[in-house]
C-alpha cells in the first residue's frame, strides 16, 4: 500500500508516508486534523486499541473517517448456493472482525470521540470488469478459502471458476454494504 500511495503521490511535497500499526501509530498526540481509515479496523485485533490511538493522533476538534464492510451483508449469485455460504463463511476468517460496523458507533464513542454518524453505501455489480469491486474479489476469496472450513482446492478453484463463467456470460452479481462512520474529538 505504501509504494501504491507513494506513486500515486509523486512530486507533492506536502505528503508525508509512514509506516505503523493501527494500534501504535508513529506520531505524537494531536499530530492530525483528519484520520481516515479505510477498511483497516475490520483486520486489526484490538479494534479499540486502534480508536484510542486515532483518537490520540486527533487534534482537539479534529475529525475521524472510519469505513468498514459488514461481511455479513455479502450476495454473490450462484448456482451452488450451499457452497457459496461455506466460501463466505471461510472467507469471514481473513477478518479480526467481520460485521465490526454493528459495533463501531459505540466503540468510537468509548474511545471519546463525538457527533458519531453512520452512512450505509450498497456496493452492488453485475460487470464483468475486473477491476470492479466485487469482481476483484473473487480470485482472492478462492485463493483464500482453499482448505478452510472443509473447502478443498478443487472446490475453490471450482467456485472461482464458476464466477468468472458467471462474468463472461453477464450474469455475474455481487453486492455489500460498506459502512461509513463519521466522528469528532472533543475539543
Amino acid at each position: 500500500m505504501l509504494e501504491l500511495a507513494r506513486s500515486r503521490c509523486a512530486g507533492r511535497d506536502n505528503i508525508g508516508l509512514v509506516e505503523g500499526e493501527a494500534t501504535a501509530l508513529p506520531v505524537e498526540s494531536g499530530t492530525f486534523d483528519g484520520a481516515v481509515c479505510v477498511q483497516v479496523l475490520e483486520y486489526v485485533a484490538d479494534a479499540d486499541a486502534g480508536l484510542a490511538e486515532l483518537h490520540r493522533a486527533l487534534r482537539p476538534g479534529g475529525h475521524a473517517v472510519v469505513w468498514d464492510v459488514d461481511w455479513a451483508t455479502v450476495s454473490i449469485f450462484s448456482r451452488d448456493t450451499t457452497l457459496t455460504e461455506r466460501v463466505l463463511r471461510a472467507w469471514d476468517e481473513h477478518l479480526a472482525d467481520p460485521s465490526l460496523p454493528r459495533t463501531l458507533g459505540a466503540r468510537l464513542r468509548s474511545a471519546g470521540f463525538e457527533d458519531v454518524r453512520v452512512a450505509a453505501y450498497a456496493f452492488a455489480s453485475s460487470e464483468r470488469d475486473p477491476e470492479n469491486y466485487g469482481a476483484a474479489l473473487v480470485p482472492l476469496i478462492a485463493t483464500f478459502v482453499a482448505g478452510r472450513q472443509g473447502i478443498g482446492k478443487v472446490e475453490a478453484e471450482a467456485w472461482g471458476a464458476e464466477q468468472r463463467e458467471l462474468m463472461e456470460r453477464g450474469e455475474f452479481y455481487f453486492a455489500s454494504t460498506q459502512f461509513c462512520f463519521t466522528a469528532t474529538k472533543a475539543r
